[in-house]
């Protein structure tokens, strides 16, 4: 089958290369019990601080709501996030817990080499085209 590249639709394009790189990133994250999306939340809570809302991690990570749900549930069942009061009675703060800061830098070790194997594959050229495209396509949401 010969398509036109202008034929080639992006969104599958697009799924198809994120769906590749869970896969790669998961493998790399399984030995620590961890998915690509929790080892996500856990960054952003170490990055952000403490005291965000799901709502603040979500818009922050660009996932849905039952996306960010389904992967705090474990975590937090775990302890490796606490859960507190927000501003109001609706919003649950979350934050790290020292057991889950502790698994936050044993996560560090193998998404580092995932991080580095994706990088080498790809090479300097399109790490950064990818980087850059990525800054473009979640633009396109604002």
């Amino acid at each position: 089958m010969n398509i036109k590249k202008s034929d080639i639709c992006l969104g599958q394009s697009i799924r198809k290369a994120d769906r590749v790189i869970t896969q790669l990133y998961n493998e790399y994250l399984a030995p620590v019990g961890l998915r690509n999306t929790q080892f996500s939340i856990l960054r952003a809570l170490a990055l952000l601080g403490d005291g965000n809302t799901a709502v603040q991690i979500r818009d922050a990570l660009v996932m849905d709501q039952t996306t960010i749900s389904r992967a705090l549930k474990p975590l937090i069942r775990d302890g490796y996030i606490d859960v507190r009061e927000g501003a109001n009675k609706r919003e649950k703060a979350l934050s790290l817990s020292s057991s889950g800061k502790a698994l936050y830098e044993e996560a560090l070790i193998p998404w580092n080499q995932a991080q580095k194997m994706v990088r080498k594959k790809l090479g300097k050229e399109h790490t950064d085209s990818l980087i850059e495209l990525s800054r473009l396509v979640v633009a396109l949401k604002s």
